[in-house]
């Protein structure tokens, strides 16, 4: 197991005279959906099937919503502590203020439990190539060329149509 990264030269955006650093950005080996996650906690000895363990997952989402909605603060042992805060913009006065007007957003928030708030200490690295440069690369592969240009001045990385 090993958690792959990239790097990447950024400059500080507080001060922009600063020269830039490099810095790494974690890299997603994979898109683990719901489904695939009950199948893979099934795969570790369970009892209970795929599908059992979907079930349990989904009703423990929509549990979860249902009491954060009715204002509670859930805490989950070693998955951490859920709770909502509020996203609003200020009012002219107490009197004035209007959560219809006023409350933007609300946002869920998640701290931590013992288990995930000291991952760095069992993570290992792994430095890999960032999506845009592998996404240059697979490009130029399949139009036969034998030199690729990563710098953004070459034509594999002109934006396409629908490309942002």
């Amino acid at each position: 197991m090993s958690i792959n990264y990239s790097t990447a030269m950024y400059s500080n955006p507080l001060d922009e005279d600063a020269p830039k650093k490099a810095y790494a950005k974690s890299q997603y080996t994979n898109i683990l959906t719901l489904d695939k996650f009950a199948e893979h906690i099934a795969s570790h000895g369970s009892k209970y099937n795929r599908a059992d363990i979907y079930a349990v997952l989904m009703q423990t989402v929509d549990c979860m919503r249902e009491m954060l909605l009715e204002g509670k603060r859930i805490e989950m042992g070693d998955l951490g502590v859920f709770s909502v805060s509020i996203q609003s913009q200020g009012a002219e006065s107490l009197e004035a203020f209007n959560p219809a007007i006023h409350i933007e957003q609300l946002n869920v928030n998640w701290t931590p439990g013992d288990r995930f708030r000291n991952l760095l200490e069992n993570a290992v690295f792994n430095l890999v190539p960032s999506r845009r440069a592998a996404k240059i690369l697979l490009k130029s592969i399949k139009a036969g060329e034998t030199t690729v240009d990563l710098t953004g001045g070459g034509e594999a990385d002109k934006p396409t149509e629908g490309q942002v």
